[in-house]
């Protein structure tokens, strides 16, 4: 059954299953038939700093070499459409985006792995009085898209005050425009509110501009709360995912790129700050004090999870939100996706 708009849509999504044919050839083959060269993961995924590391530093290299697998990455701003079209074998999204890829490729999928928490926070013009998203009620509120973050809000603003926040309806006006644009909007008085991500609206954030609601608190510091589960890591922006039949196939490079990113995570943890330092362009960030403000930030609200390994108690919290989305008008259906626990080397 298709889902409402609110997750993605299906007319967007076909036009880049064709520019990405067209980019990629229709090779066939992985992605979806379970019959990928063994000993290979195709990857794809949006440019990261903790990849850039781990192959500047030699790891990733390193841990290829002793494992005798190896990664084929495109890393792309389109990763959607890349998997959507059959081109990779595992790609990282939204933990809620998994149900909708499943229907619209036709090829079930297991997530398997956690890697990005949501970082967005709801930000007003500074002299604002507003104290919570109820506040903008009926306000105009600046969002980057209609999909990713602004489906979570949807889920907050309904669970919390239940009240419809979506692109096109609700009980608020959202104005779609650039990520990076958001909070300025806000600073401007143009908007009442907005979401942000806070590395790509470090200007306004860093000179005050605008306030950030809920004490500084995410979405998902606020989902926490509304899953009853505080210190929840999610909802996730990127998770691990493979089409279910590939996943089922190959133990052994599962396993691998779990330990490899599990590696990373353990780098981000030891050279958070060297990392952003050595790679600006990934936060956004151009100058000592936006740089400054960026360790900062992320010293206190890191988005990076500390274990990219999934277990039960993590499964079952972030499954909540399937429901929480049908319960808002933004799905049709609560169904959950197959999660799978691989166990953390000892």
């Amino acid at each position: 059954m298709r889902r409402k708009l609110g997750i993605r849509s299906l007319v967007a999504l076909m036009a880049v299953f064709a520019l990405v044919a067209a980019a990629c050839g229709d090779e066939g083959g992985g992605g979806g038939d379970g019959g990928g060269e063994e000993g290979v993961i195709r990857f794809t995924f949006a440019p990261d700093p903790v990849w850039d590391f781990l192959k500047d530093s030699g790891i990733r290299e390193e841990m290829e070499a002793e494992s005798g697998i190896r990664i084929i990455e495109q890393s792309t701003w389109d990763e959607f459409g890349i998997y959507a079209g059959g081109h990779a074998d595992v790609v990282s999204i939204g933990s809620f985006e998994v149900p909708l890829l499943e229907e619209e490729t036709g090829r079930p999928a297991t997530v398997f792995g956690k890697y990005n928490i949501d970082r967005s926070i709801l930000v007003v013009p500074a002299d604002s009085d507003a104290q919570t998203l109820e506040d903008l009620a009926g306000g105009k509120i600046a969002v980057w898209d209609a999909v990713s973050s602004t489906v979570i809000w949807g889920v907050l603003a309904n669970e919390l005050y239940g009240l419809d926040f979506r692109v096109g309806g609700g009980d608020f006006e959202l104005v779609v425009t650039d990520l990076g644009n958001t909070g300025p909007l806000a600073a401007d008085h143009e908007v009442d509110g907005a979401l942000v991500l806070p590395d790509f609206n470090v200007p306004v954030l860093l000179n005050e501009e605008v306030r950030v609601l809920y004490d500084g608190r995410t979405a998902a510091d606020l989902y926490a709360e509304v899953a009853g589960a505080p210190g929840h890591e999610g909802p996730m922006i990127n998770i691990f995912m493979a089409p279910t039949d590939w996943y089922d196939q190959h133990p052994e490079e599962v396993e691998f790129f779990l330990a490899l990113w599990q590696r990373g995570i353990e780098e981000w943890q030891a050279n958070q700050d060297t990392i952003i330092e050595s790679y600006p362009q990934h936060f956004a960030v151009e100058t000592p004090d936006e740089i400054q403000f960026m360790k900062d930030y992320l010293a206190a609200h890191d988005w990076f999870v500390g274990s990219v390994y999934l277990d039960d108690a993590w499964v079952e919290t972030e499954s909540k939100i399937f429901q929480m989305l049908s319960d808002a008008g933004l799905s049709e259906s609560a169904e959950v996706p197959r999660f799978d626990v691989v166990e953390a080397p000892s």
